[in-house]
């Protein structure tokens, strides 16, 4: 089987001590995630995250700082979802959003029952979302002074 490797650029948007995130189903079960997808050819991956943020939340964003990179590859994890030859290279910008008045689905939602919703960011460990290995580092976003690289993590 060919290898498949995917670069990926996600939003950190944080209002009130909530995390926004979307739940969405590829059917393999509902979980929630930053907003962001794949990067196209051509892209900064500024300009990833800008344009994953229009199409799936109608939402401006503006990426303030690269916090987080990771890489996720399925074969170092016990996992049943994704092919061995699946590589995923993540990152992760927090962004500013000036005006939320447009936030809902976008015209190219992430999945065909995309929710976005709000977590508290103290409840985030005990939520749905994926993946788990960044949740300390979103608690304490504004103790990162420098881009954290995390490696392989899940």
């Amino acid at each position: 089987m060919d290898k498949v490797f995917r670069h990926s650029a996600k939003a950190i948007i944080i209002n009130d001590g909530k995390l926004m995130v979307e739940s969405v189903d590829y059917g393999r079960g509902r979980y929630s995630k930053l907003p962001g997808g794949g990067r196209e050819w051509g892209e900064t991956m500024e300009e990833t995250v800008i344009r994953e943020c229009k199409e799936e939340l109608n939402l401006e964003v503006k990426p303030v700082r690269l916090v987080l990179a990771r890489d996720y590859i399925a074969k170092n994890h016990d996992q049943p979802y994704d092919l061995d030859c699946f590589h995923l290279s993540e990152l992760m910008f927090e962004c500013e959003v000036e005006d939320f008045s447009t936030l809902g689905n976008g015209g190219q939602p992430d999945s065909n029952g995309q929710k976005i919703n709000w977590v508290e960011l103290d409840k985030l460990a005990d939520s749905d979302f994926y993946p788990k290995a960044i949740i300390p580092y979103l608690q304490n976003l504004k103790e990162i002074k420098e881009t954290v690289v995390l490696g392989d993590v899940n």
